[in-house]
């Protein structure tokens, strides 16, 4: 059971995960190490928020600015440790979560699963494979946000809201370049 979260730059994974003893969460660490607690996923992002003085619903309202995405978005808690939300499992229960969160930073690869119900899989530090039932395009825009959260979240109280949108743009249209270029997708 866990007692103490790991440091922020350790967490690769936040995610949701069923148990003999009912709904938990497991986080995994940038090693591949994993451990499971009772609480919620919630209960484990504002703790994370709470130890860096950050108020999540603030965060999130910033997050909205910077990406434009009104739901699932990305958490730049610290330097270390920008959650990006992922859908993990099928919830059992209603109200049971389906979101997961990865660590951008641990992020090593996506790629198409077609042996199982998941769409894509996402590989961690640590050779942790997380499948995800978003394909690995929804993956890639996914994390292409959090890239930009993580850029944005950082201003000066002098920075210029108005350019946020353009911003977002730039980063969409250099990725379906990317991936126009590549031949992917």
């Amino acid at each position: 059971m866990l007692k103490k979260l790991p440091i922020f730059n350790h967490i690769a994974a936040i995610l949701p995960h069923y148990t003999s003893e009912g709904d938990t969460t497991t986080i995994i660490t940038t090693d591949g190490k994993q451990t499971s607690t009772a609480v919620s996923i919630r209960t484990v992002l504002r703790r994370l928020a709470h130890s860096r003085a950050m108020d999540l619903t603030a965060l999130r309202q910033h997050t909205i600015l910077a990406t434009g995405q009104r739901i699932l978005q990305p958490l730049p808690i610290a330097p270390g440790l920008v959650l990006c939300p992922m859908k993990t499992r099928i919830p059992k229960v209603a109200g049971d979560t389906s979101t997961g969160y990865i660590n951008y930073h641990a992020v090593m690869g996506v790629a198409e699963n077609n042996l199982t119900s998941y769409q894509a899989v996402i590989t961690l530090t640590g050779n942790t494979d997380i499948p995800v039932y978003w394909t690995s395009t929804t993956v890639k825009k996914h994390l292409q946000s959090a890239k930009l959260a993580m850029s944005c979240t950082a201003q000066s109280s002098d920075s210029h809201p108005n350019l946020m949108p353009i911003a977002q743009k730039l980063v969409e249209i250099i990725y379906d370049i990317l991936v126009l270029k590549n031949g992917k997708e």
